[in-house]
């Protein structure tokens, strides 16, 4: 340490629990190169770690500071913008600044990345292209591009072959160029083939109202097969033309080969950011952003991080999805953080849904958010027909519960007698759900959690969803040493199981977690049925959305239930967004589709309301339920979840945590502490406190001083607007 002497003071931010900035001295050698979004090497508690520098400061906060001892980087990693946006999420979801700023630098970002060779052709001349029509298409497309084009996206535009364009070089009009480019995880996407498309006039009143926003946020509110994504890529070419870059989130990695494609059809530089891309690949991915190269960025939740210099608009699509929410700290939503950042940039934002929240749908009643709605589908199409079948009525029949009734057989074998295709969606992946024995009701557990255990038929082992441990199946209960193990419930593998028994002449194929393992497995199952090559699709969630396949003509909801047996005020609200998400995919040509509704509660709101297509109605009932109870859009909630080994330490700490709750707020809002949902994940005891606030920021600048101190191995999480109560 040296004694403080110079006015060149470095507020560096660390990547620890502590949210504050440290001052330290910036040495001459140091300056004046030393910005603002810079990485720096500094000495701290006897250790030596590398912090972001957020400012500068007049004084010291003490009399001796110690010095930055290295530079990381060149340049700004972090822009002004950025740097002000992970303040805001500190802030807003009680973290660190550097928690947040971990969360939007890539670890990679300044590491080198492996390159790779990308094919171009470029325009040498005009001329006679001969006989050829793709050849004078792959002609028309470099004089209207003025630029070269990447194979593959040119390819995609004229359907020419590598022949075309080697008749073409001879006669001297083209050329072939191969540029190093960084790794693309999906760079083998094609883009989708172009399409003259007409708009409808709710869809050009949608856009013109987007285009004429400087700023702000649109809830565009659109039926299934509304033609939403035209309107997302319309807006982002307006924004294209004005030199601003676009962001376009997804919620699945399963749409985003197919959300690549549509926006690859429009534009040529095109960045994709997601969390199955290589830290070398995110990392050159992020750096080329940086520079300014891409026009779009496509990706899941993090994409929202991208360093674009010149945003101009921001899209969720299907913006009412739970994955927009990240489940470990910073504990940040994307929706709200696409908003600020927005704020901070004079971008627009587009929330985009057939269902939206009814936070953001809340929002737009109220004039925060200008709504925008497309009621009709693309070309007139009617609405699939949705039948409502009681399960309750089908055991009698069989004299055993079936797994698929007898309606949605016959709609299956029917439809693939037509040519056409099917799909199957439960939102429960495995084979069964848990094991009991008959001798002595001893049900299958997992020691670590407060779980059952699902049985996995391709691996013939029992798997722990929480804790992800399997274990082998034993032949007898062993608990009693008697008694058979029967199967209960029903996951996606039984139902593909049942389905080749019921249709053994028909292809059938799965997508879950399980079955999808890269996105090469994702491109393969949908390509599988996009061509025709699968009959019937098998699935949860991740097949509920944005798959916009013309052949398929027959949806099954398995069991419309799921969601019910969650512990959870949104339990109902999830249950009419998947049924209508996932009715969605049907009847999306003139071929038209009937959806099949299986379910133990037909008469429940949630699931009349999804058949009859009443968003409006299932919102004025759940609203006057949230109002009344207290809950979100009319609150905010703050989770406050205490985990341990040891239980009393456990009851002790969040006794404490409610005790200091209930000090600075009106006690009638602080619920618990009352066992979590999932009482127990890896051996940790779970408790857990709700807060509700209705004035948000009050909130939480009182909660923000706080310091939780908890013993060694009690840990204390909170969440700002959970979106999972379990």
């Amino acid at each position: 340490m040296i004694l403080f002497q110079m006015p060149d003071i470095a507020e560096v931010v660390l990547p620890i629990k502590i949210d504050r900035a440290f001052h330290y001295r910036v040495p001459p050698r140091f300056q004046p190169a030393l910005k603002a979004g810079m990485r720096v090497v500094v000495p701290f508690r006897n250790e030596v770690k590398s912090g972001f520098v957020v400012g500068f400061a007049d004084k010291p906060e003490v009399p001796y500071l110690k010095d930055i001892q290295a530079v990381l980087d060149e340049e700004p990693l972090v822009p002004d913008p950025m740097l002000r946006l992970t303040r805001w999420m500190a802030d807003r979801y009680l973290c660190s600044w550097g928690t947040s700023l971990n969360a939007a630098v890539p670890p990679g970002a300044r590491r080198k990345a492996a390159a790779r060779t990308v094919k171009y052709v470029e325009l040498v001349r005009d001329g006679d292209p001969g006989r050829s029509e793709k050849a004078a298409r792959v002609l028309e497309q470099l004089k209207a591009a003025k630029a070269p084009l990447q194979w593959r996206v040119l390819q995609g535009r004229t359907g020419a072959t590598k022949a075309n364009v080697d008749r073409l070089a001879e006669l001297g009009l083209v050329r072939w160029k191969h540029v190093k480019h960084a790794p693309d995880l999906f760079s083998e996407v094609p883009p989708e083939p172009p399409k003259e498309i007409s708009l409808t006039p709710e869809q050009q009143a949608a856009l013109d109202a987007i285009t004429a926003m400087n700023g702000g946020v649109a809830l565009l509110f659109g039926v299934t097969g509304s033609g939403k994504t035209e309107v997302y890529l319309r807006a982002m070419e307006h924004a294209a033309r004005r030199g601003r870059a676009s962001i376009l989130l997804v919620p699945e990695v399963s749409l985003t080969p197919q959300s690549v494609a549509r926006v690859r059809s429009r534009f040529e530089r095109v960045f994709v950011l997601h969390a199955t891309l290589t830290e070398s690949e995110r990392a050159e991915s992020w750096r080329a952003i940086r520079r300014g190269e891409a026009q779009t960025v496509v990706g899941a939740r993090s994409a929202i991080f991208a360093p674009i210099p010149n945003l101009g608009l921001i899209v969720l699509d299907e913006e009412h999805e739970s994955t927009y929410k990240q489940e470990a700290d910073p504990r940040y939503h994307a929706r709200e953080t696409a908003i600020e950042r927005a704020r901070l940039e004079g971008a627009t934002v587009v929330l985009g849904s057939a269902t939206p929240s009814l936070e953001s749908f809340e929002r737009a009643r109220r004039g925060e958010f200008k709504l925008l709605r497309l009621t009709k589908r693309v070309l007139d199409l009617p609405m699939p027909a949705v039948r409502i079948i009681d399960m309750e009525h089908e055991a009698p029949a069989t004299q055993s519960m079936p797994i698929l009734s007898k309606g949605l057989q016959e709609a299956v074998r029917g439809a693939a007698a037509k040519g056409e295709q099917s799909i199957l969606f439960l939102n429960r992946r495995g084979y069964a759900t848990y094991a009991r024995c008959r001798a002595c009701g001893w049900v299958a557990r997992c020691p670590r959690c407060d779980s059952s255990l699902n049985y996995h038929s391709d691996t013939r082992r029992w798997q722990c969803h929480y804790c992800l441990s399997d274990r082998d199946v034993p032949d007898r209960c062993p608990t009693c040493g008697v008694g058979a193990l029967k199967l209960f419930g029903v996951g996606t593998q039984r139902v593909e199981e049942e389905a080749r028994q019921l249709f053994p002449n028909l292809r059938i194929g799965r997508m879950d977690s399980d079955a999808m393992k890269t996105p090469q497995d994702y491109r393969e199952s949908l390509q599988g049925l996009w061509r025709g090559d699968t009959d019937v699709l098998i699935g949860t969630q991740m097949i509920a959305k944005g798959l916009d396949v013309p052949r398929v003509t027959v949806v099954g909801v398995v069991s419309a239930d799921t969601a019910f047996r969650v512990p959870d005020f949104r339990a109902a609200e999830r249950t009419f967004q998947l049924v209508t998400q996932v009715a969605g995919r049907a009847g999306r040509s003139p071929r038209g589709g009937t959806v099949y509704v299986q379910t133990f509660h037909p008469k429940h709101a949630a699931i009349t309301c999804a058949a009859g297509y009443d968003f409006e109605g299932f919102v004025d009932r759940e609203l006057k339920q949230r109002q009344e109870a207290g809950y979100p859009p009319f609150s905010h909630l703050v989770r406050f979840i205490v985990e341990g080994r040891d239980e009393a330490s456990v009851r002790e700490v969040s006794a404490a945590v409610g005790a200091r709750l209930r000090e600075r707020f009106d006690p009638d809002r602080v619920l618990g502490p009352a066992p979590a949902p999932l009482g127990k994940i890896r051996d940790r005891v779970r408790r857990h406190l709700l807060l509700k606030c209705t004035d948000l920021d009050a909130s939480l600048r009182k909660l923000k001083p706080i310091e939780w101190k908890t013993p060694a191995k009690v840990s204390l999480t909170v969440d700002v607007d959970p979106q999972s109560l379990l």
